[in-house]
């Protein structure tokens, strides 16, 4: 594997772009049939531009990625197949075990996501970063992306995990990709369609805005990417109530608008020279 392959880079750039624009469309016509809020089309166009500029920079960055894994050798030290532990002769029983197989695999990746979520609202530099995310104010499927480094600490701390203990469904990255690539633009979108009772497993929507309120009572809490499971079993999960639809954003820090601005939020001294300390600390938390 070449260093820089650019026709790699270009397909997984691609790739990913095709995913994000089909599920993001998707949820973007149920924000407009079935809206929670109404936003306007500027965030949306703003949000189009954005998501072009991290999933570019992502792409170089998953590529050394994949080369470092090469070059370093490294490999898994377990395996755990779900594919072959679900498996049935029934066509289509063998589909549906297939679809809860990438489920499965999406649940165990999300531990090393939670807390890493957790860690980028606790220490104050990952903060920064996370916080371009945790800044914006028109919040849709189109409109809510993280900031460019994102795919860095993520590679580090979730995909790095992943490497050394590979959970296989028998179909990844097909079904467990785009699980998790449509539940991240669903748990992100402003439309009232959510998924009811099944959010006490898979993460959605109303859950997720909550994470995003706000609100000083939503503080430390919905941390879990796809699903609900940590944020359960370590406390910090927080059950909206039916019309629990909470304003969004940081009281301290404006949306960035421009390509500027989003590039650099994390490092404009004067940004966070403005920000008061206390609030801050508050928004972090």
């Amino acid at each position: 594997m070449h260093v820089l392959d650019f026709n790699q880079i270009t397909q997984i750039f691609m790739k990913s772009l095709e995913l994000v624009f089909v599920f993001a469309t998707i949820c973007a016509a149920l924000e407009l049939i079935i809206p929670a809020y109404r936003y306007s089309l500027a965030s949306y166009v703003r949000g189009v531009r954005n998501w072009i500029i991290r999933l570019g920079l992502g792409a170089f960055i998953w590529h050394f990625f994949a080369v470092s894994l090469t070059w370093l050798g490294i490999k898994p030290l377990i395996t755990i197949n779900f594919g072959a532990l679900l498996h049935s002769d029934n066509a289509i029983i063998n589909s549906g075990l297939a679809v809860l197989s990438g489920v499965l695999v999406a649940i165990a990746g999300d531990f090393f996501y939670y807390w890493m979520h957790r860690a980028q609202h606790a220490v104050p530099f990952l903060w920064r970063l996370h916080a371009t995310h945790h800044s914006i104010r028109e919040l849709t499927a189109w409109n809510c992306n993280h900031h460019i480094t994102e795919p860095l600490i993520y590679a580090a701390v979730v995909a790095l995990p992943l490497a050394l203990i590979h959970f296989e469904s028998g179909v990844v990255p097909v079904v467990a990709m785009t699980l998790i690539t449509f539940q991240a633009h669903l748990s992100h979108s402003s439309t009232r369609i959510n998924l009811g009772p099944l959010r006490y497993i898979i993460g959605d929507n109303k859950f997720h805005r909550i994470h995003h309120s706000m609100e000083p009572h939503h503080r430390h809490r919905n941390y879990g990417f796809f699903t609900t499971i940590w944020d359960s079993i370590f406390l910090t999960a927080y059950w909206p109530k039916k019309n629990e639809w909470p304003e969004v954003g940081m009281r301290n820090q404006p949306e960035p608008l421009t390509v500027r601005d989003y590039v650099m939020f994390p490092f404009d001294r004067r940004r966070w020279r403005r920000a008061k300390v206390g609030n801050a600390a508050e928004a972090r938390d």
